[in-house]
């Protein structure tokens, strides 16, 4: 009797102990990660590793830095051209850099030890590679480099201006006055088609190449006149530098948006600058004394609009870089690259990166992004915004309502309300796919799930489960449903659209069923899927190809377009050979899963951005995911939370058992 009380009171608390644990380690919201679209990487931005120099492309989103401590050149961005895969000789395997520079499809470095200049990237056009003997180490090194429309560098030991690459318009010829024929140069800048240095002699800015503008029209007070310049940075059509005497940023050349025109706070009027970048039409300085991050020009993009973390108040930066639509700097102290502008579709906001908020479900649009905060359940959106996709109504953005699910296409989004369930759309109403028909948007019918994409939408209707869909197909025609999944003869328990084709997975067969564009066969489900020898529990549609996870095998099965990119050929981790998928979200030209066995985000495709190259913090190096969205070039994800109550768990298991043994130890003293 005693032994037998006894073990029903642990029985009783071991039960108790793993509901709590359980409870603890339940798997829901979490913080929200970003990769691709120009986010920095984790070997940069303070995850695994810092940088000591930093410089951007003038017109693409080419952006590279320099590690600190190994040295070694990381490149993100754009990689059309491989101008972001840097060489063996400085990423580290056989060689390291001192500096690094960033064109318009290439980018350049110095080697460490030999001073030689690497180049890589588009050489079609622009002649990247190889630099000339001057500066590639055969007859001449280099101390400084730089690259726009063409790339240009410091000779050693001479000082003397050397050019190479796109030379239509003289840019890649440097003029007597600093190509070592009557004077060298200290500082150098190459711009879209135009080149300027400041000449070592007399200090004065000496400019070269494309005139249109007046770009190589140097004012007065930096071109010898009546003063000189430290630095010099030269843009897409505007050249700024710094001037000696005074320490004011004088810009010249176009100015459309204000860029030749810097503001008082660095112009001299009320401050002065130690740095400045100078972008393709807009620039940033760093505030002499203060340190304050100083910006002007265009802001399309938020390039113009440092966060708080840098702006003087809260922190200041060591170096900075400015390109088309973005800009980056190297914070103070921490090191930390830091980058804004650029849609910042793959930085998700504090109200839902864990700062100030969490997310329970998350989408990618084009170049935007949404999700649903936990706890309150409002939307919250950032990135592009010319159409009003990252400014979700009041109906959903927490104002007058909340989501229980949310999607986004090219330039809109679609927000499935709660409560009502009615669908609710914004953003660019092209083709009507803002305008959720009456059958969904609550006048005669809600939904249960949605999913947007190019310039059509799909839901799936509550209490009937038929497919309603609406915008246009490939055609410019309203997109038709198939009876297997419109009601008629089926209805369909979940669905996926891509740019122009349309799947979803039948009610009770669980078959894929797929319509629309056709034309790499996204529309033509294999028998793995389509019920011949398989059926599917999820489905995901990128572009022009579709991916979705076999019932019963988990192993995740794609077809359609399978370009060099290789989007449409999952890899073994989840297609059944070393492991398989949960969880699958298809972008543009690439798709993300979350694997099974680990929980870890595993992605394969387009790798242009980096988004199929999930950082360590999601890809079970030190993370994992419950939650993946894809857009064009950029992915999110939501963080495995650590269990906030697993300790509080352990603990309690411990009281429990701890009070349990005493109780049975003192009725067996008193038995």
């Amino acid at each position: 009797m005693k032994c037998s009380t006894q073990r029903r009171s642990i029985a009783a608390v071991t039960v108790l102990c793993i509901a709590l644990l359980a409870a603890s380690a339940a798997p829901g919201a979490g913080p929200l990660i970003g990769w691709g679209g120009g986010a920095p990487p984790e070997a940069v931005n303070g995850t695994t590793g810092t940088a000591t120099a930093i410089a951007m492309g003038i017109q693409v989103g080419i952006i590279c830095a320099i590690q600190a401590g190994s040295g070694n050149v990381v490149c993100w961005g754009y990689n059309f051209h491989g101008e972001m895969t840097p060489p063996a000789s400085v990423d580290g395997t056989t060689g390291t850099a001192t500096a690094v520079a960033a064109g318009l499809a290439q980018s350049c470095a110095i080697q460490a030890g030999t001073a030689k200049v690497i180049c890589w990237g588009n050489n079609d056009y622009y002649g990247a590679t190889p630099p000339p003997p001057a500066v590639d180490g055969t007859t001449g090194t280099a101390t400084a480099v730089a690259a726009g429309g063409s790339m240009c560098a410091i000779q050693a030991y001479t000082g003397a201006v050397v050019c190479w690459g796109a030379n239509g318009l003289g840019q890649a010829t440097p003029p007597a006055a600093v190509d070592g024929t009557d004077g060298s140069a200290t500082s150098i800048s190459a711009g879209m088609a135009f080149a300027c240095a400041v000449q070592a002699e007399t200090g004065k800015v000496i400019c070269w190449g494309d005139n249109e503008w007046g770009q190589t029209a140097v004012p007065a007070a930096v071109n010898g006149t009546s003063g000189t310049a430290t630095a010099v940075g030269a843009g897409g059509y505007h050249g700024c530098a710094i001037q000696a005497e005074t320490g004011a940023v004088v810009c010249w050349g176009w100015n459309a948006h204000g860029e030749a025109t810097p503001p008082a706070a660095v112009n001299g009027a009320s401050g002065t600058a130690t740095a400045l970048a100078v972008g393709f039409d807009h620039n940033c300085a760093i505030q002499a004394f203060t340190g304050t991050i100083v910006c002007w020009g265009r802001a399309d993009t938020g390039e113009a609009s440092p966060p708080a973390a840098i702006n003087g108040s809260a922190g200041t930066a060591t170096a900075i870089a400015a390109g088309a639509n973005q800009t980056c700097v190297i914070a103070a102290g921490s090191g930390n690259v830091i980058c804004w502008g650029g849609f910042d579709q793959a930085t998700p906001p504090p109200s839902v990166d864990g700062t100030s908020g969490t997310a329970r479900a998350v989408t990618a649009g084009n170049n935007h992004s949404c999700a649903i905060q936990q706890g309150t359940s409002k939307v919250v959106c950032w990135g592009y915004n010319h159409y009003g996709e990252a400014t979700p109504p009041a109906s959903v953005d927490g104002t007058g309502g909340s989501a229980s699910a949310i999607s986004s296409g090219f330039e809109h989004t679609c927000a499935i309300q709660s409560v009502t369930a009615k669908v609710v759309c914004w953003g660019g109403n092209f083709a009507g796919k803002a305008t959720p028909p009456a059958s969904v948007n609550g006048t005669t019918g809600t939904a249960v799930a949605i999913a947007s994409a190019r310039d059509h939408n799909c839901a799936i209707q509550t209490g009937t489960g038929k497919v309603i869909c609406w915008g246009w197909n490939e055609n410019g025609a309203p997109v038709t449903v198939p009876p297997t999944v419109n009601g008629t003869a089926g209805t369909a328990i979940a669905v996926a659209v891509g740019a122009f084709h349309s799947c979803a997975i039948q009610a009770g067969s669980s078959n894929v069923i797929c319509w629309g564009g056709n034309t790499w066969g996204q529309a033509t489900p294999p028998a793995a899927v389509n019920g011949t020898t398989g059926t599917a529990t999820a489905i995901a549609a990128g572009r022009a190809h579709t991916c979705a996870i076999q019932a019963g095998s988990a192993k995740v099965v794609c077809w359609g377009s399978n370009d060099s990119e290789g989007q449409a050929t999952p890899p073994p981790e989840v297609d059944g050979t070393t492991g398989t998928a949960i969880t699958i979200a298809s972008g543009y030209a690439h798709t993300c899963a979350i694997q099974t066995e680990t929980h870890a985000v595993v992605c394969w495709g387009d790798d242009t951005f980096d988004q199929s190259t999930p950082p360590a913090a999601v890809d079970g190096v030190t993370g994992t995911a419950t939650a993946i969205a894809t857009g064009r070039g950029h992915t999110l994800a939501v963080l495995v939370p650590e269990p906030a109550g697993s300790w509080l768990g352990a603990v309690a298991c411990t009281a429990l058992f701890a009070i349990a043994r005493h109780r049975n130890r003192a009725h067996g003293e008193q038995r």
